[in-house]
């Protein structure tokens, strides 16, 4: 599975800083640590960055992570999404009357 992140390059873009700081986390190649932060910022009742950005210490690894939002943003570009969750399967976008929940129809072996 890939995460795609509707986020920009542009400084004033709220999006970013947490896009930025999740894609951060996904760089140590802990699956655990990387789907609790996912957990703790799409689950929370309130996203608040400096809270998780404090939970989630990283250094330099923030700045870092610039060529990747970019390169997300032009794929997104391209493919003409302008919001997030869109999901992909083999290639092809779910159409919007299903949702997640209706996946278990589609890949069953």
């Amino acid at each position: 599975m890939k995460i795609i992140f509707a986020a920009s390059s542009q400084a004033e873009d709220i999006k970013t800083p947490p896009v930025r700081h999740l894609l951060a986390i996904a760089g140590k190649k802990d699956e655990r640590l990387l789907k609790q932060a996912l957990d703790d910022w799409y689950l929370a009742p309130e996203r608040e960055y400096t809270s998780f950005a404090t939970k989630y210490p990283m250094n330099g690894e923030l700045n870092m992570q610039d060529d990747k939002i970019k390169a997300m943003e032009q794929w997104c570009s391209q493919m003409e999404i302008s919001f997030t969750p869109v999901f992909f399967i083999n290639g092809y976008q779910l159409p919007e009357i299903y949702s997640v929940s209706d996946l278990k129809y589609f890949l069953t072996v």
